[in-house]
């Protein structure tokens, strides 16, 4: 008797964006940041804890390849991540101390 194989995991699951990941509390306990798609690409979203999500807002602003990785300040006051350009290896820190990016160098 044959038996049926089961289904495939749709790639979408094993290869998608996760709704959120990476959480982190801020030094001073008070705020909460963690990655989650906007526009279906991986920025950093950042509130207070306790907060309702929708109070949470988007403090990066990446289009193309999302954030994977990120760390608070010691002072509070910026979230660091890194990232390379187009997929060069050639990795740049960034700091978020608002809505604006600015790439170190």
């Amino acid at each position: 008797m044959a038996v049926d194989p089961p289904p495939l995991i749709p790639r979408e699951i094993l290869f998608g964006n996760p709704e959120k990941t990476q959480p982190r509390i801020s030094p001073d306990g008070t705020r909460l940041a963690y990655i989650a798609p906007r526009d279906g690409v991986l920025n950093v979203w950042v509130g207070e804890i306790g907060a309702p999500p929708d109070r949470f807002r988007s403090v990066t602003d990446d289009t193309d390849r999302g954030i994977r990785h990120f760390f608070w300040s010691h002072d509070n006051r910026r979230i660091l991540y890194v990232q390379d350009g187009g997929g060069d290896e050639n990795w740049r820190l960034h700091d978020v101390a608002s809505t604006a990016a600015r790439a170190g160098t």
